[in-house]
């Protein structure tokens, strides 16, 4: 379980700066979420050179997180505050965001990894995972599906091969695939999650998503701080934010049978080996 943050800001300002009365109480949260932090954001002339810094220490006690804070000047933030599950240990490969390229990326949740869910996963080619974690798992997919696909759809679309090879290889579908990821022209924040899996020490709405769009920034947080003037992400929903006009647009759900499955596709690409044979 952990927590997480975006912001795309107007004009582009110090993550401190942007958040005024939120930054303070997201951060008192590493309390809990203690096993490491990240922030990425993007630097240069243009605002298109990704940046990264990642901590094994908690955020409130950590003064690199404090510098960070001031370096990460928008338009677009991420914020991650990690709390690592009981099977995998905190270690430096295993704090996020984890960067693709030009895309930062960060999870909150978990699914079944078997060996056999990993191996098919790697098999698609994407990025190759630093770490042992299902996060960069997640990524990989995603890295897969934006060849051919917009960023958003490319989220939901290997959310939904997650899915499929959750169910084949851990009979179950995966816990919680909530989400961020930025490219240098948007912020991209995916929403879902099995309340059937809720770990006793969850709360109710331990994976909800919210976001807010005001004049000069929008923000898409976790829980764990006031959201009284949020508007709520549902299942299976992409938000998508632009960098460059701070327009807000929420992605609908895939449809059913959107996403063909591993098996599907790897099969229609032997059939087009054979046509071009």
């Amino acid at each position: 379980m952990c927590r997480l943050l975006g912001a795309v800001t107007l004009p582009s300002v110090p993550l401190s700066e942007a958040l005024r009365e939120e930054f303070a109480p997201f951060t008192d949260q590493s309390e809990v979420h203690s096993d490491g932090w990240g922030i990425a954001w993007y630097d240069g002339p243009d605002a298109r050179t990704p940046q990264l810094r990642r901590e094994l220490a908690v955020a409130r006690e950590c003064g690199v997180y404090e510098t960070a804070a001031r370096e990460a000047v928008g338009p677009l933030v991420m914020v991650h505050l990690r709390k690592s599950s009981p099977t995998l240990p905190p270690d430096p490969a295993s704090i996020h965001p984890f960067q693709a390229g030009d895309l930062m990326f960060c999870h909150n949740g978990y699914f079944a990894r078997p060996d056999a869910l990993r191996a098919a996963v790697l098999a698609r080619g994407g990025r190759t995972p630093q770490g042992m974690t299902d996060s960069e798992l997640f990524l990989s997919l995603i890295t897969v599906h934006h060849r051919t696909h917009p960023l958003a759809e490319a989220v939901q679309r290997a959310a939904a091969e997650i899915g499929a090879l959750t169910r084949e290889h851990a009979d179950r579908p995966p816990a919680a695939l909530n989400c961020l990821i930025t490219s240098p022209d948007e912020l991209v924040a995916y929403c879902e999650y099995d309340p059937a899996q809720r770990l006793p020490h969850h709360t109710d709405d331990n994976f909800v998503l919210r976001y807010r769009a005001d004049a000069d920034r929008v923000l898409v947080i976790s829980s764990g701080l006031p959201q009284d003037d949020y508007s709520v992400l549902g299942q299976g929903e992409a938000l998508v934010v632009d960098r460059e006009t701070l327009v807000v647009r929420v992605v609908p759900p895939l449809e059913a049978g959107a996403a063909p499955t591993p098996l599907a596709e790897l099969a229609d690409e032997a059939a087009g080996d054979l046509l071009a044979a």
